[in-house]
C-alpha cells in the first residue's frame, strides 16, 4: 500500500503561473494554490466575468483577480476586468457610484453573490453587513494636500529707507528689483 504525500501549498510550490524562480502573484497575494487559480481561469474562460470583455480587448491587456476583504473575512470573488474592479469597489462602498456605474449595481450583487470561493450564507450576511457600514464615499473626505502659500512681504515706511531697501534685496529677485526701480521711476 503506497502513501500519497500530501503537501501544503507553499511559495516554493505555486510557482506554475510565475516567471521561473519566482512564487505565482495568485499565490502570494491571495493563498490561492495553482490548482484553484486554474480553476478559477478556467470559469472565466478568458473573459470578465461581469460584462464578458475578452482578456485582451481590456485596458491592460489582462484580467485581475477580484477579492471581498473586511470584518475578518477574505474571499476571492473572481477575475473581471480593470473597468469591473471600479464598478466593485463601488459595489463595496469605497467608491460613490456615479452616473456611468449605477447600472451595473444589480450586476455587480449578483457577481458578489456568485464568488468563486464560495462563501457561506453567514458570511455573506457578514459581508453586507461590512459593506453597509462603510461610510459612503465623498471627495470632500479625501485627504486635503496643503498649499503652502509664499508669505506677502510687508515693509514698514515708518522705518529707515536704508532697512527697507535692504529687506527688498533680500526678498525680491534682480528681475523684480529692475521692476521696480523702474516702476519707481515713472512720473505720476
Amino acid at each position: 500500500m503506497t502513501r500519497e504525500l500530501l503537501i501544503e501549498p507553499n511559495r516554493r510550490t505555486e510557482t506554475r503561473h510565475a516567471t521561473p524562480g519566482n512564487t505565482c502573484n495568485h499565490f502570494q497575494k491571495y493563498g490561492m494554490s495553482c490548482d484553484n487559480f486554474d480553476l478559477l481561469l478556467k470559469r472565466a474562460a478568458g473573459r470578465c466575468e461581469l460584462c464578458a470583455t475578452p482578456e485582451g480587448e481590456t485596458v491592460r491587456g489582462s484580467l485581475v483577480i477580484d477579492h471581498f476583504e473586511g470584518s475578518g473575512l477574505f474571499f476571492v470573488r473572481g477575475l473581471i476586468c480593470d473597468r469591473c474592479n471600479s464598478v466593485m469597489s463601488r459595489h463595496d462602498r469605497t467608491a460613490a457610484w456615479g452616473p456611468a456605474s449605477l447600472p451595473w449595481s444589480d450586476k455587480a450583487r449578483a457577481y458578489h453573490l456568485a464568488a468563486f470561493e464560495r462563501p457561506t450564507p453567514e458570511e455573506f450576511a457578514l459581508a453586507d453587513q461590512h459593506i453597509a457600514g462603510r461610510r459612503p464615499y465623498r471627495v470632500k473626505d479625501r485627504p486635503s494636500v496643503f498649499v503652502v502659500r509664499p508669505r506677502s512681504l510687508q515693509l514698514r515706511l515708518d522705518r529707515s529707507m536704508t532697512d527697507v531697501a535692504a529687506k527688498l534685496r533680500r526678498n525680491l529677485t534682480a528681475r523684480q528689483r529692475a521692476r521696480l526701480v523702474e516702476l519707481l521711476s515713472k512720473p505720476e
